[in-house]
């Protein structure tokens, strides 16, 4: 399910409100280095949502698929699904990870490519 700070997941509400208080301080330090920041920094603290939407996004813990492919030197999005052995740990790589890591960075790419909000 989708949320302000992504397309395909909604955190806890106890991270909702983590990820809120971090947006302000981003939002300050936004604020006094403008140039840093490729979505302006708000006028008006109401419209704090929509730069902390606009500036932040969650992604799913890479967890053992990303230990995998790091100790294998192999892109996540390059793996397949399936019992992956040779290294100092044997790893059961899901298909549905590999699926949902593949769109968290698709929708990161996304975002990035959105042009900047006036």
């Amino acid at each position: 399910t989708a949320s302000p700070v992504s397309g395909l997941i909604t955190p806890p509400k106890a991270a909702q409100g983590v990820i809120g208080m971090l947006n302000n301080l981003v939002c300050e330090v936004a604020s006094s280095f403008p140039d840093l920041f490729y979505h302006h920094a708000p006028n008006d603290r109401a419209e704090m949502k929509e730069f902390g939407a606009a500036s932040t996004m969650c992604m799913r813990s890479y967890g053992v698929t990303g230990l995998a492919a790091a100790e294998h030197g192999i892109p996540f999005c390059s793996m397949q699904a399936g019992h992956l052995s040779g290294g100092r740990i044997s790893y059961e790589v899901s298909g549905d990870m590999l699926r949902q890591l593949t769109s968290n960075v698709a929708e990161l790419a996304e975002r990035l490519n959105k042009p900047p909000q006036p």
